[in-house]
This record gives C-alpha cells, sequence and structure tokens, in this order.
C-alpha cells in the first residue's frame, strides 16, 4: 500500500472475493490493484444522470413520440398545481439571480430570453413571460400541455440563456409531477 492509501475492510461474499482474486490473477494484478483499478474506472452517476432518467420516465408516461406530435391530444395533468406554481415561482428567481450576474435589466433579459424561446416549438413566449414576471401561476395543467412536446421550453431557454443546468429547477420540476399517475 502506498503511503497516501487507506485500507478499506468490507464484508464481502466468500464466492464473490474468489472470483476478485481470480480475476486479479489472471489480469497480472494484486486484489488491492484489480479493486482499486475496477473501482476507479466506475463512472460517477451525476445529478443530471439522475434527473435525465427521471424526466424519462415522465416522457414514458406522456407517450411522447417526438416524430408524431399531436398538438390536439388531450391528457390530464401530471404535475400538481403546487408543484407548478412552485416551479414557476424557482424559475423566477433564478432568472432574477441570473439578471444580477448578467448585469441585464428585467426587459434585456427577457429580450435575449426570448431569442432561446423562438428557436423551441411550441415555446409560448408570452406565458413564459408572465410566469418570469410574477404575473401568472403555472398550474399542473399548464405545466403538463407544455412539457408533452418533449421539454419545458421554459426550463430548457432558462439553462441555455444562463449557461447553467439550474438544478433547483429540475429538482423543482420533477418535485411538481404528481407520482401515483407514473405508476
Amino acid at each position: 500500500m502506498t503511503p497516501d492509501s487507506t485500507q478499506l475492510n468490507i464484508k464481502i461474499d466468500p464466492k464473490l472475493l474468489l472470483k476478485l482474486k481470480s480475476e486479479a490473477i489472471k489480469n497480472g494484478m494484486t486484489l488491492t490493484e484489480f479493486v482499486t483499478s475496477k473501482l476507479s474506472n466506475i463512472n460517477s452517476t451525476s445529478t443530471n444522470d439522475v434527473l435525465e432518467k427521471r424526466l424519462a420516465k415522465i416522457e414514458r408516461h406522456l407517450n411522447i413520440d417526438n416524430n408524431s406530435l399531436n398538438p390536439k391530444r388531450t391528457i390530464g395533468s401530471i404535475f400538481t398545481d403546487d408543484g407548478a406554481k412552485n416551479y414557476g415561482e424557482v424559475a423566477r428567481k433564478l432568472f432574477d439571480v441570473f439578471l444580477k450576474k448578467k448585469g441585464l435589466s428585467k426587459e434585456d433579459g427577457l429580450q435575449q430570453l426570448a431569442e432561446n424561446l423562438e428557436k423551441l416549438p411550441y415555446s409560448s413566449p408570452e406565458l413564459v413571460f408572465q410566469i418570469l414576471l410574477g404575473n401568472h401561476d403555472l398550474t399542473g395543467l399548464e405545466m403538463t400541455n407544455a412539457y408533452r412536446y418533449g421539454a419545458c421550453a421554459m426550463r430548457t431557454a432558462l439553462v441555455e440563456w444562463s449557461n447553467d443546468p439550474l438544478e433547483e429547477l429540475n429538482e423543482a420540476f420533477l418535485n411538481a409531477v404528481i407520482t401515483k399517475s407514473l405508476k
């Protein structure tokens, strides 16, 4: 063991230990070298990966098929009104934070955000602006309708505009889901 290493004591199934020792020998390594090598090659799961998996589950629930979007399709809300309202409030708060960071007025920030929203189908810029200005509380049904096209345009535009993953907004989005509707 190198001077900057620490010993790890774990309980492991004896059959698994034999398998690890066998693999280490096959690879010409000590057990410590083999286990260290395997553990250092594990890709850590970022928060984004976890969020994306949760979002994918929502998409499957909504039966989203990006190749055949049907704007007339009607589905019930999969977001709570309270969760949607909170999501809008978090979006507004983050918008204000990034306005300050960028040294922009609300008008200039909204203009920049409008450029990002223009690129997104079904983005409803007027609704987004009313939410970000605090003039409208987002509802669960509005949030469901916005997301049924594959992404929340407000979230996507804010992420691109701020150049930040906005984890707090992603978490608020996921917390707004009516979890019993996903079972």
